[in-house]
């Protein structure tokens, strides 16, 4: 028995027999003959194998007959937009100048298949792939990568579906991105309107598109509140809270806040006290993502000077004043916003001991005597040019991910302002994610100055988002330095009762102003976090040279 082959120009003959069981020494089997056949299709390199059995001088032949594929001379590839050619036909991995293999080529596309998978685009398939002497050679690869035909929304029973819309990435007629779709439907979870949202693919009016159906569930976005309170510097004192966030639907947000101050009490200032604030934000003015918001305010607080620890100054002061900013997105993750900012600041010298209304009331260190409320106080006009940049994963309750700001501020007197001068701020904050949902978050943060800085302007560290071992405006200056790390960790792994529950041990350093003062103060502390329909409520003690500081604020302070 005689075994052959024939049909093969480019492919050796010795690598086809390899395949063949059938041997001249054995039997002939027609199942035999039927795995080579098989086998010799497997290699890939053949579009027809078949087996002929003819006679022959003392027995038979067996002639196996292969039709090789086209030699490739080029590979195209069409539809794709997302991922650039070359780096398709890195992936494809089809050789030139040489017989298409088939299984080659399977493997190729599955490796392209995979490539946008891991890009995001987990709907895109090479739809087709082939190769026909007519086509001179060249190897056809057609990519459908998987188009969004349109977007709805499921759920809406106030908000407007345009709010959702300018809030996604993904427009109808992109390519379907799970990674990009995540990313929006974080964006607009954050927008504060909703409890949930979710995202669903199903199938368009072709194979190769998609509808992506986003439901989202509203929440409340209506806020009125009251509140009675009080404190040893002013008393009993009352709040109204009224505020709406996504107003008429629009995303929108309104708010007012009123407090009166009554001063009843041992030891209070006698003159009532009122603060309020009305702000209203417009997030989208135009299709680039413009933001607008304005604020009226007045602010009175009685603000404490020390120096080297001691107590020199006690006085009240009241800031009235209004604001308007405009801010763009100019990065995905990158924000630019202007701020004008101009307002009336007085400051009314009190007692240092505020149950002996004769003690002595000096007025604090490098005030402006035309700040005195007496003087009719000084008018501060500035404007502030910040940018962003933010990758944290959350905006809320970030694990990972960076945050990064640069501003400066120029007071100007051609304005209406009474002081020139520039402020310059620097923030870095990092997140590190560890196992179990644990974090390392840290800050740093440096202000400089320069020119003619009222008091009022100084920067500020000391409470409850800044060095915690000290008072709120322990320290004031012209610079300042601010070093914050903190270890966060859920606390659900010792009882199942404290799954909201989060600990904190964090380490505090900063001076005001730099270089001069009382110098760099370190102060640590222990803290807890607890998750709530409102937020995170966080307790934290903090313990520093002074003494024991108790600060409960709604949030992390960074």
């Amino acid at each position: 028995m005689a075994v052959e082959v024939v049909g093969n120009r480019h492919i050796p003959t010795d690598q086809i027999l390899a395949q063949v069981q059938v041997r001249p020494t054995t039997l002939l089997d027609p199942e035999t003959v039927r795995r080579d056949v098989q086998a010799i299709g497997e290699l890939g390199w053949f579009a027809d194998v078949t087996a002929r059995v003819q006679g022959a001088p003392g027995g038979v032949r067996v002639v196996y007959v292969v039709v090789e594929n086209p030699v490739v001379i080029d590979v195209v590839v069409e539809g794709n937009t997302v991922i650039p050619t070359p780096e398709i036909l890195q992936a494809l991995r089809v050789p030139l100048h040489q017989v298409l293999n088939f299984r080659q080529l399977r493997e190729g596309t599955q490796a392209v298949e995979r490539l946008y998978e891991s890009r995001g685009y987990v709907l895109a398939r090479v739809a087709d792939a082939g190769l026909t002497p007519a086509d001179g050679g060249r190897l056809r690869v057609r990519i459908a990568e998987g188009r969004i035909e349109a977007v709805e929304f499921r759920g809406l029973t106030k908000t407007q579906p345009f709010v959702l819309r300018r809030a996604l990435t993904l427009k109808p007629g992109d390519v379907f991105n799970v990674q990009q779709v995540n990313r929006d439907l974080q964006r607009v979870f954050e927008l504060g309107f909703f409890e949930n949202v979710q995202a669903r693919p199903r199938p368009g009016s072709t194979p190769d598109t998609v509808v992506l159906e986003i439901e989202v569930q509203e929440a409340r976005t209506g806020r009125i509140a009251f509140g009675i309170g009080y404190s040893t510097a002013q008393g009993v004192v009352g709040s109204l809270e009224v505020g709406e966030r996504n107003w008429r639907g629009r995303g929108q947000a309104i708010s007012l806040r009123v407090e009166r101050g009554v001063g009843l009490g041992a030891g209070t200032e006698t003159s009532p006290r009122f603060n309020f604030s009305l702000n209203f934000r417009e997030p989208f003015l135009d299709a680039l993502g413009t933001g607008l918001e304005i604020s009226l305010f007045q602010t009175s607080a009685i603000q404490r000077e020390f120096v080297l620890g001691t107590l020199t100054s006690r006085y009240d002061l009241t800031r009235t004043g209004s604001f308007v900013e405009g801010s763009r997105p100019v990065a995905p993750d990158t924000t630019v916003a202007l701020r004008l900012r101009s307002e009336l600041a007085s400051i009314d010298p009190l007692p240092l001991d505020p149950n002996d209304p004769a003690s002595p009331a000096p007025p604090p260190t490098f005030f402006n005597p035309g700040c005195l409320s007496g003087a009719g106080g000084c008018r501060t006009v500035a404007l502030a040019a910040t940018g962003v940049r933010d990758t944290r994963d959350n905006k809320i309750e970030p694990t990972r991910g960076s945050r990064q700001l640069l501003s400066v501020e120029l007071g100007l007197p051609a304005l209406g302002g009474e002081f020139a001068f520039q402020k310059y701020v620097a923030e870095y904050v990092q997140y590190f994610p560890f196992g179990g949902g644990s974090l390392l978050a840290g800050r740093v943060m440096v202000g400089l100055s320069g020119g003619d800085l009222p008091l009022q302007e100084f920067f500020v560290v000391g409470g409850a988002t800044t060095l915690r071992g000290f008072p709120a405006g322990r320290f004031r200056g012209p610079s300042m330095g601010l070093l914050n790390v903190e270890y966060r960790t859920p606390l659900g792994g010792i009882a199942p009762f404290l799954r909201d529950f989060t600990g904190v041990v964090f380490v505090d350093a900063g001076a005001a102003p730099l270089g001069g003062g009382e110098g760099l103060k370190v102060t640590y502390g222990v803290g807890t976090a607890f998750r709530t329909p409102l937020g995170t409520i966080r307790l934290d003690v903090a313990f520093g040279p002074e003494g024991t500081q108790t600060w409960l604020s709604l949030g992390h302070p960074f």
